[in-house]
């Protein structure tokens, strides 16, 4: 199952925080799940920062260890919404200590231009995360899609998480070039990302149409390495959907 989902749908033991309650305006764990998944049919910016607050006080980022998605969402529509960017990230920097680094890293690998003195202003009101946001200007900003996959499956949660605020296809067509990893041998960390590339891809090909277009479109271009796998995503995903099953 995709990341948002299985972060936002999955998760039974969900308990408000009583300092965010006042303030969410998502009925439900599953509202919110789903507002965020298919954030990119209807953009409402002015709503990221409520969203990600009510997100972070039921739980869903788990300190962090569900945090990718949320990191490539943020980056999403930062890229989207330069205007807004320097507004959302002063709103997030109230979430508990715990979960502001997802503010951070969704800021630096946004495309926002002014990400650097954005994240230096930012070191005043999280200052317990001022070794992390020093080390990070200290060196190169690279763009989320450029990370190395090779990083693990976390990578690919941001980048779903990025389709979802975006639309984008790019960042689908960077976890289909992971694709050719699913038969690797002797290297354990590409086995597993080519096997979570090729998973995460049937389950949003099912519940997104611009993923399934991406990979239909992909089959012209991509090697046959890569084309093989493809047709064997898309033949499941299609069974899938005939049969009413989600992933």
């Amino acid at each position: 199952m995709n990341a948002i989902l299985r972060s936002l749908l999955i998760v039974v033991a969900l308990v408000c925080s009583p300092v965010f309650a006042a303030v969410q305006d998502f009925a439900n764990a599953e509202e919110l799940g789903r507002w965020i998944t298919y954030y990119y049919t209807k953009p409402e910016p002015h709503r990221v920062a409520e969203a990600i607050r009510a997100a972070s006080s039921q739980g869903f980022m788990k300190n962090g260890q569900k945090a990718p998605p949320f990191i490539g969402f943020i980056a999403g529509v930062m890229s989207k919404n330069p205007s807004i960017a320097q507004s959302l990230a002063e709103q997030l920097t109230s979430l508990p200590e715990v979960d502001q680094p997802v503010v951070i890293l969704g800021v630096w690998y946004s495309a926002y231009p002014e990400a650097k003195p954005l994240l230096e202003r930012l070191t005043k009101s999280m200052p317990k995360h001022k070794e992390m946001i020093d080390h990070l200007l200290a060196n190169g900003r690279p763009s989320l899609l450029d990370l190395p996959l090779e990083q693990g499956p976390w990578v690919l949660d941001a980048l779903w998480g990025n389709f979802m605020a975006t639309g984008d296809d790019t960042p689908v067509t960077r976890i289909i070039s992971a694709l050719p990893w699913i038969n690797v041998r002797g290297d354990a960390p590409r086995l597993l990302v080519g096997g979570a590339a090729r998973w995460s891809l049937i389950s949003n090909a099912i519940q997104h149409k611009p993923v399934m277009t991406t990979c239909r479109k992909e089959l012209v271009s991509q090697p046959k390495e890569v084309t093989e796998v493809l047709r064997e995503i898309i033949a499941e995903a299609e069974k899938d959907m005939r049969e009413g099953k989600t992933r």
